[in-house]
């Protein structure tokens, strides 16, 4: 088997038809440039180029054999190429924490994405309605909804998450349709545990209570199931119970009516050094269509 070198010298040769220009594009030597491809010749028992004061040319057999070293050429510079861009791919793992609802209803699209953008970066996501600290618990990023409080963290802003006030077509067949928020009072509510203040709006009029719950929970899932299996009405997040409006599990109620949207955003510490997994994913965030949570279709 010949040697990839030889074989590029060659190419190189044929390509620049003078030893001299060869050796200027690649920095070797003209002297190592004659001597190797003489070798070759030798090593091959033919003659692979024709030789004068003033330029080189190629042999029938160099011909031949020349197409073979450009080929091998190219894929040794492509091999090169691959590996710088393998090597300046991010890499690691990047640490991130959302609520259990965004982690069902929207990460795994998400990070689809990001992974086939970046296959080499591992994500490892803590599913939890706590708030954890992100320096004592490692998180690159944490996605939160509401108001966000701490010193040294950087907040960057997502989308806004349309909230619809929704109930299974069951219940309402039982309990009569709701025609207006003040009917509320004497309905089943389902609660969220932060959110325990329902507000509507429609033009200049607002209406504002705290309806007694006949559940309360911090888990939307939870509450989106109950509110599926008959037990009252809940208000989820479009993005969240948009499939069961469609399927016609759930029906919208008082849609003329607007509720007040929550906020996401998206939280990390205040690094100087970022490694090139957390830019990566810093811009990919920044570059993600999130209409879906403001618009609730998906």
């Amino acid at each position: 088997m010949e040697n990839l070198d030889d074989m590029i010298l060659l190419a190189e040769v044929a390509d620049s038809r003078s030893f001299t220009k060869a050796s200027a594009r690649l920095g070797v030597p003209k002297s190592t440039f004659s001597q190797r491809i003489a070798q070759l010749e030798a090593r091959l028992g033919l003659r692979l180029l024709n030789r004068s004061t003033r330029r080189v040319s190629l042999t029938g057999n160099g011909q031949v054999f020349v197409e073979y070293c450009r080929r091998a050429r190219s894929e040794a510079e492509a091999a090169s190429v691959a590996m710088t861009h393998l090597k300046e791919q991010p890499t690691g793992t990047i640490r991130i924490t959302c609520p259990e609802v965004t982690a069902m209803y929207l990460m795994p699209q998400f990070l689809k994405g990001f992974g086939r953008l970046f296959p080499r970066v591992a994500i490892e996501l803590i599913a939890t309605n706590e708030n954890l600290d992100l320096v004592r618990d490692r998180i690159d990023f944490a996605f939160r909804v509401g108001a966000v409080s701490g010193q040294g963290l950087i907040v960057r802003k997502i989308s806004a998450i349309k909230r619809v006030l929704v109930a299974s077509p069951d219940y309402l067949k039982a309990n009569g349709p709701v025609t207006a928020p003040e009917q509320l009072a004497a309905h089943r509510c389902l609660v969220h545990a932060a959110h325990a203040s329902w507000q509507f709006s429609k033009g200049t009029a607002s209406s504002k209570m705290s309806p007694p719950p006949a559940m309360k929970s911090e888990s939307i899932g939870f509450l989106l199931q109950a509110a599926i299996a008959g037990s009252g009405l809940a208000i989820l997040p479009a993005y969240v119970c948009g499939p069961n409006i469609a399927l016609s599990t759930l029906t919208e109620v008082l849609p003329q009516w607007k509720i007040p949207s929550h906020q996401m955003v998206m939280v990390a510490p205040n690094l100087k050094n970022l490694s090139k997994a957390q830019v990566a994913f810093r811009n990919y965030v920044a570059g993600f269509d999130f209409s879906a949570l403001a618009s609730g279709a998906r």
